[in-house]
């Protein structure tokens, strides 16, 4: 829901976006719409970490890299 405050901490003004208009969107479509930064994929991985979706993270880690 809109009162949900995205884990990420991204603010706007002085108030955190709401999940749903912030990571919301990249963890949902990850295969259809990346993150468009490397601060947005960074926050964006730590709210997948936060609300533990892991095929997020997974599709998200360099294979190389990946434990």
């Amino acid at each position: 829901s809109s009162s949900l405050n995205c884990p990420c901490g991204r603010l706007q003004g002085k108030r955190v976006l709401p999940f749903e208009h912030c990571c919301q969107r990249y963890l949902d479509h990850f295969d259809t719409l990346p993150a468009p930064d490397a601060e947005s994929l960074m926050r964006s991985r730590y709210t997948a970490f936060v609300l533990q979706r892991a095929s997020y993270l997974l599709s998200t880690w360099d294979p190389g890299h990946r434990p």
